[in-house]
């Protein structure tokens, strides 16, 4: 029986193998002994985790479509977030690095970009029947627009392949406020907006402050998506969506894709007050994600067509913090089980699994020439 294509809208590949040295191409449980031999990058013995995604383990899960992130912010180092830069001039020079690692994987044939609606068609056709080295199809997102220049350098960004920004991280920056901060865009913001827009671009609202998010549907009117983020109203905190916004990203036949992690699916976690590791048990599968699926359904009045996958996994979290079913994003094929258990049908499934974000990304390219 063949294995359904996966879509996962949010992996921070090149900010895993950069940042943390990782070898991508080997298997996950390969790049855990290696790294379980080798001192601890920082000397608090601070870490991401145990790995859960290299090419090797989208592959063994049948994830052959991922949009992969470019990612450097302007922010203090404190506390978990480390990697931030002092300039803007840093960021770009970051962005351009994690820009050149895809290209050099795409080289090595380990990945392939989607760049248009042709090329998307062509993913989907090719992982119908993949191989062991069928290359993982990526769409290329940003994640915190620092690295973009000023508008001006919106057209390089489009020529390398970018198509999807999400202006906002942790704190705020040149363009806007982001997780953890109060307030909206910048003066820089409108400017940059009007080049993604110009040029083809699609908005992630994901980790916008409030503010933030309510002043980009006012300006934007094209193609507009939250890549991870779960329910506000199912678990406490300002990096979550409220039923406002999803509405909001309903109406604009926007997409969200589903975060598997524990802190977006545990309850009793409020994320601004997110435990210690050492006295935080784990306590949920797959099946966490039920009850935001059927919350945004509710809000879409029945559909489900506005739900997808944007696991995040290695962005921040390791397999200590996946859902406890998932022990590599392989795991992920199991999903499927977990929402057909759970009385969903095999259209809606597909749906979630791959069809609404592929549905998506053919209504936003579909004026090209």
């Amino acid at each position: 029986m063949s294995r359904p294509l996966i879509i996962d809208l949010h992996l921070d590949l090149a900010w895993d193998a950069l940042f943390w040295n990782r070898d991508l191409t080997r298997t996950a449980h390969e790049v855990r002994q290696q790294e379980a031999s080798e001192p601890p990058l920082f000397a608090d013995g601070y870490n991401t985790g145990l790995c859960t995604v290299t090419f090797p383990e989208l592959r063994r899960g049948n994830v052959g479509i991922i949009l992969s992130s470019i990612m450097s912010r302007i922010d203090s180092r404190r506390g978990l977030l480390r990697d931030g830069m002092r300039t803007q001039e840093q960021t770009m020079a970051i962005g351009r690095g994690h820009l050149a690692y895809y290209q050099a994987m795409a080289r090595r044939g380990e990945i392939k970009p989607v760049r248009s609606l042709a090329d998307l068609e062509e993913a989907v056709e090719v992982w119908k029947n993949p191989t062991d080295t069928t290359p993982i199809y990526h769409i290329l997102s940003m994640e915190s627009a620092d690295p973009i220049a000023d508008p001006d350098d919106v057209e390089f960004w489009w020529n390398a392949g970018l198509r999807v920004v999400g202006p906002a991280h942790f704190g705020h920056n040149t363009y806007i406020h982001g997780t953890g901060t109060e307030g909206g865009l910048k003066p820089p913001a409108k400017a940059l907006y009007k080049a993604m827009r110009e040029v083809g671009m699609i908005l992630d609202i994901t980790h916008m402050a409030d503010q933030a998010v309510w002043e980009s549907f006012a300006l934007w009117d094209g193609p507009i998506m939250a890549s991870h983020c779960v329910c506000r109203a199912l678990i406490r905190g300002q990096r979550h969506l409220t039923d406002d916004m999803i509405k909001e990203l309903i109406a604009r036949d926007g997409i969200i894709g589903l975060v598997f992690c524990q802190w977006f699916i545990d309850p009793d976690i409020e994320w601004e007050n997110r435990p210690d590791l050492k006295n935080y048990t784990p306590r949920y599968g797959m099946e966490g994600l039920l009850p935001h699926i059927e919350h945004i359904g509710n809000l879409a009045g029945g559909s489900l067509k506005n739900i997808a996958i944007g696991t995040d996994m290695d962005g921040g979290f390791g397999a200590e913090l996946t859902p406890i079913d998932v022990d590599t994003i392989a795991d992920l094929q199991n999903f499927g089980t977990v929402l057909k258990e759970a009385g969903y049908t095999d259209q809606e499934i597909n749906d979630i699994l791959s069809g609404n974000a592929l549905r998506f990304f053919r209504q936003a390219w579909k004026q090209e020439n």
